[in-house]
């Protein structure tokens, strides 16, 4: 009994320092920029980016203080822990896949929106939503939640996995990572030639890509090792990935509107800010074309 204990508050000692590590994560980012987004967010008008941005935001706000809830709760009951648990896992999957939105526009705007990569692009997302629905369905399925306040006096609650819903999570994992790889490349591919023009507004777009696609693809990586090992301390690279997920397309959104927040377009600010300039050499069809259309 003693060596299950063990093994019980290793599991558990593993998810309760990837949340307060994603936690605290999510909390310096928003500390961070929110004058940022106070002032190209909140004071723009109404666009898709925008929508996209509150909802990446603050929903993972809501799913951190579940997982809190899940880890941590004094009155966690095997029904609460379970309803949350679900509603926490599928607004994961809706979280990952706007990031994955996002972080894909970007990749096409750096690309200014040749037609054969957005096609490339549509399909490889369009297929990732549909897996990620489909083995996310799987995993709620599977998952269960027992409470365990009462053994050892431990707080929260824990999760029983069945072979099927460690077989969909590897396999949500691994078509998550073949998306992120192609992002990479191609963010790549095309990008390597602004690294020598630092001024101009495609390499902030690049800059932005080619980051977030480094440290999602390597995480999902270690994610999707983790699971084909049936390992329960994927908990704490899997909610660090949740929070580089709601990060990386935050700051994508805020860093293009701050290097061109003197200009009204679709993916612009409104504010009446300029005192950033957008150099001579950026041409009008980037502007157009990578600014305006791709979020």
């Amino acid at each position: 009994m003693a060596t299950i204990l063990q093994v019980l508050a290793q599991i558990l000692l593993a998810a309760n320092y990837g949340i307060c590590v994603a936690g605290t994560l999510t909390a310096y980012d928003y500390i961070l920029t929110f004058k940022q987004e106070r002032d190209l967010i909140w004071k723009a008008k109404w666009t898709p980016p925008k929508a996209l941005f509150l909802f990446i935001r603050y929903s993972i706000i809501l799913d951190m203080i579940g997982f809190f809830y899940i880890e941590f709760g004094q009155q966690v009951t095997d029904r609460s822990c379970t309803v949350v648990m679900n509603i926490v896992l599928a607004n994961c999957c809706v979280v990952y896949l706007c990031a994955a939105l996002v972080i894909a526009l970007r990749t096409w705007a750096i690309w200014e929106r040749n037609r054969i990569c957005g096609a490339i692009i549509g399909v490889a997302w369009s297929a990732v939503v549909v897996l990620a629905i489909y083995f996310t369905v799987d995993i709620i399925r599977g998952v269960s939640a027992f409470g365990i306040s009462g053994l050892a006096d431990f707080a929260g609650c824990g999760a029983t996995n069945t072979p099927e819903s460690l077989s969909a999570a590897l396999k949500s994992y691994m078509a998550l990572a073949a998306y992120e790889g192609l992002i990479f490349l191609m963010t790549v591919i095309r990008g390597i030639g602004y690294l020598y023009r630092p001024y101009s507004l495609t390499f902030v777009l690049y800059r932005d890509a080619f980051l977030a696609s480094t440290c999602l693809l390597t995480l999902t990586i270690i994610i999707a090792v983790l699971s084909a090992m049936n390992s329960d301390f994927f908990h704490v690279p899997f909610l660090i990935s949740l929070a580089l997920y709601s990060i990386a397309p935050c700051r994508i959104i805020l860093n293009l509107r701050d290097s061109t927040s003197s200009l009204d377009r679709w993916d612009l600010s409104t504010t009446s800010q300029t005192h950033l300039n957008i150099p001579s050499e950026v041409a009008l069809r980037v502007l157009d074309g990578a600014a305006e259309h791709a979020a």
